[in-house]
């Protein structure tokens, strides 16, 4: 079930089958005590609470996924002649998206170095997510696609889609300082899930980047 769900969810309906008929088929559920279970699942007894006549497994607490993942039960269905037979039943509890993404910075400075090669890093930024599972996953784009650069989405590094190129008509002539802007998007990789945006500006005076052909 789904975490940050309001107490007295429904979660399942648990049927047992008796074969007799009249008083003798009629089965009443309970929620046993059990020994510890495996690590990682947590006692289930006092978290959930089940209908007696109609099998109704109800949450009687409101789960956090990022405190408990799973539970465990035992129920007993037991007829009028205290025949029974038992089940364990487990809950797994599935996160939400609930924290936006955290850029270690609103923004980064980078340059691309003279010489600079097609594929060479120039940088990397970095997100966390509070979240845990697939929702606290960061995955890392650019907002609007660039000739120039590209972003490894499971690192955040930026590295250079071609050559630097460096400006053939400035020979040693002092270079006026340019810059380019990159905004980096950072999100999980499940559907509409929350995102964050950081600026990254870059330092591409040794290069051609964005000129004209002389």
């Amino acid at each position: 079930m789904r975490e940050n769900l309001p107490p007295g969810t429904l979660v399942t309906t648990l049927r047992a089958i008796d074969a007799d008929t009249g008083i003798f088929g009629e089965l009443r559920y309970m929620v046993l005590e059990q020994p510890v279970g495996e690590p990682g699942v947590a006692e289930g007894r006092d978290a959930f609470a089940i209908n007696s006549s109609s099998g109704e497994l109800r949450s009687r607490l409101t789960f956090d996924y990022e405190r408990a993942k799973a539970f465990q039960l035992l129920v007993r269905a037991t007829d009028a002649g205290n025949a029974s037979a038992t089940v364990t039943v487990r809950v797994l509890v599935t996160g939400e998206d609930e924290y936006d993404p955290i850029f270690l910075s609103p923004s980064f400075n980078f340059e691309v170095p003279e010489g600079a090669r097609k594929g060479q890093s120039i940088g990397r930024v970095l997100a966390t997510d509070e979240d845990e599972g697939a929702d606290g996953v960061v995955l890392y784009s650019l907002a609007k696609p660039s000739p120039y650069f590209a972003i490894n989405q499971t690192t955040g590094t930026i590295f250079l889609r071609m050559d630097s190129q460096p400006q053939a008509s400035a020979g040693r002539t002092k270079r006026e300082p340019r810059e380019m802007s990159l905004e980096v998007q950072a999100r999980s990789p499940l559907p509409a899930s929350r995102s964050a945006s950081a600026q990254v500006t870059i330092d591409v005076t040794h290069t051609s980047f964005g000129l004209a052909p002389d």
